[in-house]
């Protein structure tokens, strides 16, 4: 099963720093920046930057995990990380997964 056909769980644990960068690789260009997983998304305009977004937004929703967002007109950077767990967990690649999809 690949990570974006899994569904987020409660109380995810923490992965250790191997876990996470295998996880990583099943990932398009996602980065582990100091625990979390980050991606910035290019856009033509702001029309399909905030249409990208909300879409985010409805995966976050769906799995209940949320990420920092970090929008302008054309980008949109996206942060993923387990508050409850002090780092990554699966959880977050899972949604970044989920996310990649809306690009393909």
């Amino acid at each position: 099963m690949s990570l974006a056909q899994e569904t987020c769980v409660d109380k995810a644990i923490k992965l250790d720093e191997v876990a996470a960068e295998m996880l990583s690789t099943e990932l398009q260009d996602w980065i582990i920046v100091n625990g979390s997983l980050e991606k910035t998304f290019r856009f033509r305009n702001f029309h399909e930057t905030m249409a990208f977004t909300n879409a985010v937004a409805f995966i976050a929703h769906q799995q209940d995990h949320h990420p920092a967002i970090d929008l302008t007109f054309g980008r949109c950077k996206l942060t993923w990380n387990t508050h409850s767990a002090g780092g990554l967990s699966r959880n977050d690649f899972i949604c970044a997964a989920r996310v990649d999809q809306l690009k393909a």
